[in-house]
């Protein structure tokens, strides 16, 4: 009994912390998807002039995940895979993920707003022709003695998908 005292805080911080990886691979997982499921609907020709159903579709795919529209994801943002600094939000807050599409048509923060998501037809380079949609994750542990070791995660997937259109 002694030794399964002495032994039994590790072992359950052993398997808190497997919980915690869990979902840590989980939630890459599912932030993956949903960035590679809104730049397919990017690159299609329908949503040229439109972000409203890339960011709905992002939105929907997260498996209950809470992710918003960046405030940077308008017109004239940069991209997320170029050499200067991207316009995206660094650190989303923890439990809470933000959607940056590039080249982006809404005209006005929040974009997934009616009035501000559709604007004129998306600005593709000729030579270039992709687009691209980052979206960036706060994970939080659960465990209160893991997470006050490790920062929170920022969890980022960027998809980048060539335009049909």
């Amino acid at each position: 009994m002694v030794e399964f005292a002495l032994i039994a805080p590790f072992l359950f911080f052993v398997m808190f912390l497997l919980i915690d990886f869990g979902r840590l691979v989980y939630t890459y997982a599912a932030v993956s998807w949903s960035a590679r499921e809104a730049a397919r609907v990017v690159s299609m020709q329908p949503q040229a002039d439109s972000d409203c159903l890339a960011l709905s579709i992002a939105e929907s795919t997260a498996q209950g995940f809470i992710l918003r529209p960046d405030e940077n994801s308008v017109v004239n943002n940069s991209d997320p895979n170029g050499t200067g600094t991207p316009n995206a939000d660094p650190r989303p807050p923890a439990g809470m993920g933000k959607i940056y599409i590039w080249p982006a048509v809404a005209t006005a923060a929040p974009a997934d707003a009616p009035a501000n998501c559709s604007g004129s037809p998306r600005a593709i380079s000729p030579t270039v022709q992709d687009v691209a949609v980052q979206i960036k994750y706060t994970f939080l542990p659960l465990m209160p003695l893991i997470s006050n070791i490790i920062p929170p995660i920022t969890i980022t997937s960027i998809s980048v998908v060539h335009t049909e259109y």
